[in-house]
């Protein structure tokens, strides 16, 4: 045999399959979709791994034009290793954007998908155009709902992040509009951190919709900015998230959900951003998201605590409740030793707990995901009779970003 040809095998690198940070879900009511074996049915979800999946479920561009917009604006910005569930939320009589969110299938979608959501979508168009404070009026319930989800998640240890279609909007006026950064219950603050309002659109896209739907928000989008990012880094990121692709003339135009161009909106968008609300801005000539919004306050205590108050800290967070949870679960009922003295654990006992979790904070720091943390374990936890819960606190701080540039510029005779 000639040794002319010689074929090595090649070495394997980084694998491109993302962890859960890059799993989402996609819920909605978006009726019926395909036929016979090649469907979507209601009440039923499917996991995507690239926008060729879609003809496998009966999603098509001509029958499912919105839907499958979202989808492909997902995989287009997320890029590889990005992930999707589609849930077809079986609509009810009088449902509405509250019942899409609270239906039982979500819960049973994040269960059934063993916890890897990690960014959860919502689209909804309203059937009409009532609007409360300047938004439609389902919208400021539904945030409430959504921050109801996310509590859920996080109790049962599968915390994520919510993205929500504001569709609908009349002319923008932002002094009008809801202040997502103030939100209220009864005159009470109610702050909702793990929720964000999404009211950007690809206006050129949403010229070929017709009805309501020309009023959509690009949840889609956000979502994919979600997935491409590390958790630590804003989704408006001018270096990496940009969302215009003239080739394919995507984001050329940037519009809001009340289906107005943001160069005509010019006077309202430093209003909504103040707002909180996220929608596609222009930054030399192309679009980015204006900034990762949450529908919360801005807060920081006296002992210097800090609110989640962007997507880049709700996110962050959310995983280092998921990596603790992961590190920890395996001690749940172990066996420890204690000072037969004290019936306490010994110093070599407290600094292993402790080095369990600052291993998390590590590992998250080494991959720029915060900047740094620290475990601190009780020593007088009481492991002997009662619940016998070792009790632990957890400190960390985040990575920074730069919200704009304040630069002064002087004309010298020398330097």
């Amino acid at each position: 045999m000639s040794d002319r040809v010689n074929i090595k095998k090649g070495k394997v690198g980084k694998s491109v399959l993302g962890s859960y940070e890059k799993i989402s879900a996609l819920v909605g009511y978006f009726g019926a979709v395909g036929s016979g074996e090649t469907t979507l049915a209601e009440g039923q979800y499917a996991l995507l791994t690239a926008t060729t999946d879609m003809a496998a479920f009966g999603i098509s561009e001509t029958a499912n034009p919105l839907l499958y917009h979202h989808i492909s604006e997902y995989f287009r910005i997320g890029g590889k290793g990005v992930r999707l569930y589609v849930l077809n939320v079986k609509k009810g009589a009088n449902a509405g954007f509250v019942e899409l969110i609270t239906d039982k299938s979500v819960e049973k979608m994040i269960a059934g998908a063993d916890g890897t959501i990690f960014n959860l979508g919502f689209a909804y168009i309203p059937a009409s155009a009532s609007v409360v404070d300047g938004v439609p009026s389902e919208t400021l319930p539904a945030i409430k709902a959504a921050q109801n989800l996310a509590d859920w998640t996080q109790k049962t240890n599968r915390p994520v992040h919510i993205a929500l279609e504001c569709a609908g909007l009349g002319s923008v006026t932002a002094a009008t509009m809801l202040n997502l950064r103030d939100l209220k219950t009864d005159g009470v603050a109610n702050d909702c951190p793990q929720v964000s309002l999404m009211i950007g659109q690809d206006w050129d896209f949403a010229e070929t919709l017709t009805g309501m739907e020309k009023k959509f928000a690009d949840v889609g989008a956000l979502m994919g900015c979600m997935a491409a990012q590390l958790v630590s880094y804003n989704v408006g990121e001018v270096a990496t998230m940009i969302l215009t692709d003239a080739n394919r003339r995507n984001w050329v135009n940037a519009g809001l959900s009340s289906h107005e161009k943001v160069k005509e909106k010019e006077d309202e968008l430093d209003g909504l951003n103040t707002k909180g609300y996220i929608f596609g801005e222009y930054y030399s000539g192309v679009v980015c998201l204006n900034d990762d919004h949450v529908c919360a306050r801005i807060v920081e205590d006296k002992d210097g605590n800090m609110s989640e108050s962007t997507i880049a800290l709700s996110r962050t967070n959310c995983k280092v409740m998921r990596e603790l949870y992961a590190a920890y679960l395996p001690k749940v009922k172990s066996t420890v030793p204690v000072d037969k003295e004290t019936g306490k654990m010994g110093t070599g006992t407290v600094k292993y707990f402790e080095d369990m979790g600052n291993d998390v904070f590590s590992n998250m720091a080494a991959s720029q995901e915060l900047s740094g943390g620290e475990t601190e374990v009780d020593g007088e936890s009481n492991l002997l009779t009662g619940e016998r819960v070792l009790k632990v606190f957890y400190r960390w701080v985040p990575m920074g970003c730069i919200g704009g540039i304040d630069g002064t510029v002087n004309i010298k005779t020398s330097i």
